[in-house]
C-alpha cells in the first residue's frame, strides 16, 4: 500500500502545475505512521514471540531561510504497547513469562532541512532533528512454572504440583531521552499551498541514560515505518 502511494506520488507529479518554495514562507506539517507486528524466534519448547503496537506522529513549523533551507520546531508523540512470552523447557522443567509493557514520550524537537527539486512539483529534502524529552513505561510480568511428568498429556500450569510456581510483579520507569537524525522526504505540491509529503525512514542515534552512556545507532529504511502527512504553506 505504501509503495503505491509512492508510486502515486511520482505519476502526478508529471502535471503541470507548480508551487515553488521562496524564501520567508512558513511550512505547517504533521505526519505520523501506526502499525502492528508479531515476532517470533525458537522452536516448540523454547520459544519467544512479542506482539506490539505502535504510534508515532507529531506537528512541526519551519520558516524557509533561503529557497532551499528550512529551520523549525516541532513535537513527536510516541506510543506503543508490547506484549512479550517467553517459554523455555530444561529436563522436566516448564517456565512460562508473559510481559506486558506500555510506553510512551512527548519528544520537542528542533530541525533544519534542505529542499531539492527532482520534477515538477516534487521536492526531496534531507532533514537533521534533534528531539529530547522523557519516556514514561509501565510494565507488568507474571512467570509461572512447574514439573512436567511425561505421564501428562497436556503441559499445565496449575496449583495441584507440589513443585509449581507463579510470581507476579510490577514497575514503572521514566527516563531521559535524546536522539539525533538524519532522513530523508519526499514532497509532493498538490495545489501551491497544500502537499503530500513521505518520510522516508533514516539513520538515527538514541540516548537513553546519560551515565552510563546506554546509546545506540538504528539505520531503518523500512516501508512499515514511513510517516506519511501533509504540509501547509502559509
Amino acid at each position: 500500500m505504501k509503495k503505491n502511494v509512492l508510486i502515486a506520488l511520482i505519476v502526478l507529479s508529471t502535471l503541470d502545475v507548480f508551487s515553488q518554495i521562496d524564501k520567508g514562507q512558513i511550512v505547517v506539517a504533521v505526519d505520523g505512521y501506526f502499525m502492528k507486528s508479531t515476532t517470533e524466534n525458537g522452536v516448540t519448547t523454547n520459544q519467544n514471540v512479542t506482539q506490539g503496537k505502535y504510534l508515532s506522529t507529531g506537528a512541526s513549523v519551519g520558516y524557509f531561510i533561503t529557497d532551499r533551507i528550512i529551520a523549525g520546531v516541532g513535537l513527536d508523540y510516541y506510543w506503543s504497547k508490547e506484549s512479550r512470552t517467553s517459554e523455555l523447557m530444561i529436563n522436566r522443567n516448564f517456565q512460562i513469562e508473559v510481559m506486558n509493557i506500555k510506553s510512551k514520550a512527548f519528544l520537542p524537537n528542533i530541525y533544519l532541512g534542505y529542499y531539492h527539486p527532482i520534477i515538477n512539483k516534487l521536492y526531496i529534502s534531507t532533514n537533521l532533528k534533534f528531539s529530547y524529552g522523557k519516556v514514561k513505561s509501565e510494565y507488568n510480568t507474571l512467570m509461572a512454572g512447574m514439573v512436567f511428568f511425561p505421564s501428562d498429556t497436556i503441559l499445565e500450569l496449575s496449583d495441584r504440583y507440589p513443585s509449581g510456581y507463579s510470581i507476579g510483579s510490577e514497575k514503572s520507569s521514566d527516563v531521559d531521552y535524546f536522539s539525533s537524525k538524519i532522513f530523508p522526504e519526499l514532497t509532493y505540491f498538490i495545489f501551491p499551498k497544500f502537499s503530500l509529503c513521505v518520510g522516508l525512514g533514516g539513520v538515527e542515534y538514541s540516548l537513553t541514560d546519560w551515565k552510563a552512556d546506554n546509546s545506540s545507532w538504528t539505520i531503518n529504511f523500512n516501508p512499515n515505518y514511513w510517516k506519511f502527512g501533509i504540509k501547509l504553506k502559509i
